[in-house]
This record gives structure tokens, C-alpha cells and sequence, in this order.
């Protein structure tokens, strides 16, 4: 009995400084802002103020928890396997929070645990998202970018190589925008290329990927579809253009080229398109410019802006990057190489 005491006096005062650690150890993690959870095992054994903040969880509910119940279903982070690493979670409220977490081995009453110090770095996500977006991102359209078509295009070449299947594309050229905004001006301008991307959105599947690659300039991209079907996309825009109520009218040029029968590289790929769509330019411009008086004819705003004598500029049509006809109405080669 002598001895039992004895040991029992002994453990007194490592009780107590044990008990006086747990102490300053919950005071000082409840303290700071940083959410803090411990793991014992499978479960949590500990979680501070900021933690249910975070989470949306009480403290009861999150300690019947893993730290993994926090991830999302479709999560890959490696939770726990790494010092350091960031990972998505989902709030009770089902809002999704980015962290970085750190990961340290203690020493928790006697017994080690892991514990998960966790940094909100969502904000921060989400502008490097919405940097990422705006770097493939036509701004005045919201269409992508000629970035997003070149990455588009060789991800698609990539994958009908392993399947075997086909994809198109489409070049597209709105007609007359400089005259466009020569009559109605360039807000007028902008506007009109706006109402293209609106029709582009509208005839894309969730697969399929428009985008604006110059002034006037725009194309899209189709997987898994045929030269013939794709073909039929182009009529249907086109006809979507002509139908459209909101002046001025447009219309626009559309060259179509399937991968590979029309080219197996991006470069082969644009120039058939282009080809077709200039060929396509010069008869619409024939058929479609000139009145039975002769004149070319041009949606107008001012009076002066009426007609314009075909004898004036017979068969030299500008664009907003300047490109031209020749005199014989056939497109001028374009210096296209990949930007």
C-alpha cells in the first residue's frame, strides 16, 4: 500500500502538468482563426470553434466524422496521405471550400493523432479560375478564344486518332462588317458580332466549342460529326442569320472541313476550311451584293449610306482586318499561319 501511494505521488504532478498542457493546448486552438481538426484513428477526435465555422458542422456532428466525409464524392485529393496538400470540401450547406492543409503527427493526451490545420483558400481558387477563363475567353462575345480553338482542335485530333472517329470544323466570316460600321457604326459593329456568338451558342451541343479567332472571324468545333452533317450545322446558322429580325441584317460565309479526309493536322485543317469559306465569300458577294441596277447594295443609317455604286468598288470588299478581293472576285491568298 506504501508503494501504491508512492506511485500515486509520483503521477500527481505529471497529471497535472499533463492536464495543464490539454488546458493551454484547447485555449490557444480556440483562440486563433485557423480551423483545426483531430484525428484519432478513423474518426475525429477534436475540432475547434473555427472548424464548425468553416464547415457549417457542430462540434458533435463533425467528431461522428472522418476528415474525409468533408470531400466531395468526386474528390481525388490526397486527404491525409500528404504534408501538405490542398483539397475541395462541402459545408453542411453544400458550398464548396478549397484548402490547403497542413498535416502533423502529435502527441494528444498520451496518444498520437493527426492533426489537420486548414487555411480557406477559395478566394484564391476561384480567381485562378476566372484567370484561367479570361486567358482562352473572347471578351466582347464570351466565346472562346483563338488559345481555346488551337487546344480544342488538338484535343480533338488526339482523340479521333485513338477512336477513329470523325470531328468537323467551321470557319465563319461575317459579311460586309466593315460596311457595317461604316453606316451604323462600330457599336452597331460589336453588336452584330455579338448576335453571331448569340447564334453560335444556340446551335452548339454541350460537346461542341465556338469561338471568335479574329474581327470578323469565328469557328466551331464538332466532334463526332461527319462532313455532311456538319454541313447542315452551317445551313442552319446561316439560315439563323438571315431569319433574324434585329438590324442591320447579317449574313455570313461558312467553309467546313472534316478531320481527317480534309486535313490531320490543325494548319491543314484551317486552310481547307478557309478555302471553302472564301469561295463560298465570292459568290455570295455576286449573288447577293448587286442589284439588278447594278449598284451594291448595303444595309444603311444614312442616306448616303443607301447604295454604293458598283462602279465604285467593283469587286473589292474589306473586312476589319483589311483582306480583299482580287479584280477577277476570286480571295486573295491570306497569310494564315498558326498565331
Amino acid at each position: 500500500m506504501f508503494m501504491r501511494a508512492t506511485k500515486r505521488a509520483e503521477e500527481a504532478p505529471k497529471s497535472k502538468t499533463l492536464r495543464e498542457g490539454e488546458a493551454s493546448f484547447h485555449f490557444l486552438v480556440e483562440t486563433i482563426a485557423t480551423p483545426i481538426f483531430i484525428s484519432r484513428g478513423e474518426r475525429l477526435h477534436y475540432v475547434n470553434h473555427a472548424a464548425e465555422v468553416l464547415t457549417g458542422y457542430t462540434q458533435k456532428e463533425l467528431l461522428s466524422m472522418n476528415f474525409r466525409d468533408l470531400a466531395p464524392p468526386d474528390s481525388r485529393e490526397p486527404v491525409g496521405l500528404a504534408s501538405r496538400c490542398e483539397v475541395r470540401i462541402l459545408t453542411k450547406n453544400h458550398e464548396e471550400r478549397w484548402l490547403d492543409i497542413t498535416l502533423a503527427t502529435i502527441d494528444f493526451g498520451g496518444v498520437p493523432v493527426k492533426l489537420f490545420s486548414a487555411f480557406d483558400v477559395t478566394e484564391r481558387k476561384r480567381s485562378e479560375s476566372q484567370a484561367r477563363l479570361l486567358a482562352v475567353t473572347d471578351p466582347l462575345t464570351g466565346l472562346g478564344n483563338y488559345r481555346r480553338l488551337l487546344d480544342v482542335l488538338h484535343t480533338e485530333i488526339e482523340r479521333s486518332r485513338r477512336t477513329g472517329r470523325p470531328f468537323a470544323v467551321l470557319l465563319l466570316d461575317l459579311d460586309r462588317l466593315k460596311k457595317i460600321n461604316d453606316c451604323y457604326g462600330h457599336l452597331a459593329g460589336s453588336r452584330a458580332l455579338c448576335r453571331v456568338g448569340d447564334v453560335l451558342r444556340l446551335f452548339c451541343r454541350a460537346i461542341d466549342t465556338a469561338a471568335r479567332y479574329g474581327g470578323d472571324e469565328f469557328a466551331v468545333v464538332l466532334p463526332e460529326t461527319a462532313a455532311a452533317a456538319a454541313g447542315l450545322v452551317a445551313s442552319r446558322i446561316r439560315n439563323r442569320l438571315a431569319t433574324d429580325s434585329e438590324q442591320p441584317p447579317l449574313s455570313a460565309s461558312i467553309g467546313v472541313a472534316a478531320y481527317p479526309h480534309d486535313g490531320e493536322t490543325v494548319e491543314a485543317l484551317l486552310q481547307t476550311a478557309d478555302r471553302e469559306l472564301y469561295g463560298m465569300k465570292s459568290h455570295v458577294a455576286v449573288s447577293h451584293m448587286i442589284s439588278p441596277a447594278g449598284q451594291l447594295l448595303v444595309p444603311v443609317a444614312a442616306e448616303q449610306c443607301t447604295a454604293v455604286d458598283a462602279e465604285e468598288t467593283p469587286n473589292v470588299r474589306h473586312n476589319q482586318n483589311g483582306d480583299h478581293t482580287d479584280q477577277g472576285g476570286h480571295a486573295l491568298a491570306r497569310s494564315r499561319a498558326v498565331r
